[in-house]
């Protein structure tokens, strides 16, 4: 089943989704290369080991890095290359023994063996479609898509002069009248935690005070400080408004990922859905009765 090899599949889609980015920065053609000769394969693929009189060239023993753990594929191939014409070597003898063992035959293996063809086999038609369809010009599409969709949410920078009492705040917010500095008056009076920054609380949205702080400052303008205290649960606030701005949102690059994965997604459930419209499908239950969907009548015994 598919579903078994999800984590392959996404790492198999992951690579194959940077290949229409890549091509699309290629604005030149390039010059078809022209094939090589018999003898120029032989000198770029050269015997690095014989097994039996059996040669090993060295694109198979290459092809080895892309099993290798990360880290050990950023060691330059010179310190590799000894390791790797070994294990090589050390292959091709298990697979001798394994031959002489009567293994090419076995059943197991062979059941095995399909199944990871058929799984490849639906992984190839997937990947086929997705590199049609998860280009560059889609996922900038995609991309605006969710600029649209999800507005800036609007940010305040406030400070604010946390009192015990209305009283107090309303004596505070008079000296502010006849011209205090507020961030030396926090500083010298607020009972909050912001009291040594002089109450500033940086930039939030409204979701991140509560209610009655934020319908507030979110009425008042740039540098503007409230008339009234406002109250909370956590006493009496004199607010000052110093900046508003639209909270920053993510770069294409930063939501590229993401895109991908969800378009991804997508087509593949349109492409399983399709197959599905198109065939005609039989579901049974344990019992082998009909499988009904979730919020259908069952179906009738007879």
């Amino acid at each position: 089943m598919l579903i078994n090899h999800r984590h392959g599949l996404a790492l198999v889609l992951g690579l194959a989704l940077a290949a229409p980015a890549a091509l699309a920065q290629n604005t030149t053609a390039p010059t078809p290369a022209a094939e090589p000769t018999e003898a120029e394969k032989v000198e770029q693929n050269p015997v690095v080991a014989r097994v039996n009189g059996e040669e090993i060239r060295l694109e198979a023993v290459m092809s080895m890095i892309q099993d290798l753990p990360p880290q050990y594929q950023q060691v330059p191939i010179s310190t590799l290359y000894p390791m790797l014409v070994k294990r090589a070597v050390n292959h091709s003898l298990l697979l001798d023994a394994a031959e002489a063992a009567g293994l090419r035959d076995n059943e197991k293996l062979e059941a095995e063996v399909e199944e990871f063809r058929e799984n490849k086999m639906r992984e190839y038609l997937l990947l086929g479609q997705l590199e049609k369809d998860v280009t560059e010009e889609a996922l900038r599409a995609a991309y605006a898509r969710f600029l649209v969709d999800n507005p800036a949410d609007q940010e305040i920078r406030a400070r604010h002069i946390l009192l015990k009492t209305e009283d107090e705040a309303k004596a505070v917010i008079a000296e502010l009248q006849g011209g205090a500095d507020f961030a030396e008056l926090a500083k010298a009076k607020s009972q909050g935690p912001s009291a040594p920054t002089g109450g500033d609380l940086g930039f939030f949205t409204a979701d991140k005070m509560v209610k009655p702080f934020s319908d507030a400052a979110y009425t008042m303008a740039e540098q503007e400080i409230s008339a009234e205290p406002v109250q909370t649960r956590f006493g009496w606030h004199v607010i000052k408004v110093e900046e508003r701005r639209d909270q920053p949102r993510p770069t294409f690059e930063e939501k590229r990922q993401e895109l991908e994965q969800e378009m991804t997604g997508e087509m593949i459930g349109n492409i399983i859905a399709d197959l599905r419209k198109d065939a005609k499908i039989e579901e049974l239950n344990l019992d082998g009765s009909p499988l009904t969907e979730p919020g259908q009548p069952a179906a009738p015994k007879e």
